[in-house]
């Protein structure tokens, strides 16, 4: 099986959001426990391209983890916007599409046949 494009690291309680959406979801109910999924998917052999965190969490990792993750790397590590149960992250930040396109300079399309509509 191949690895996933884009895997996310949120709470609990925000899992099945990401799952229902199709997003490969790593549950994660600490900022430590975040650091340890975070710290495998870069590590693995065959690391997805991009990996989403909670925003909460990176903030909690603190400087250690921000210098490591700011380093070029095989995989690009971005905060997820803002958001929570019965809230909606468009109000408090930007999308994940706007962040990744910011992050590496360019617009990203995870469309197989390369629209961007």
């Amino acid at each position: 099986m191949s690895t996933p494009q884009l895997t996310v690291i949120v709470p609990p309680d925000l899992a099945d959001g990401y799952r229902l959406g199709g997003v490969h979801t790593e549950p994660a109910g600490t900022a430590a426990a975040a650091a340890t999924v975070l710290n495998r998917l870069i590590s693995a052999a065959d690391p997805p391209g991009v990996v989403a965190v909670h925003a909460a969490y990176l903030r909690e990792l603190g400087g250690r983890w921000q210098h490591r993750l700011s380093q070029p790397d095989r995989v690009l590590v971005v905060a997820l916007p803002e958001g929570g149960p019965g809230r909606d992250p468009g109000h408090t930040g930007e999308s994940l599409h706007d962040l990744l396109a910011r992050a590496v300079g360019y617009e990203l399309t995870f469309d197989p046949t390369g629209s961007t509509s």
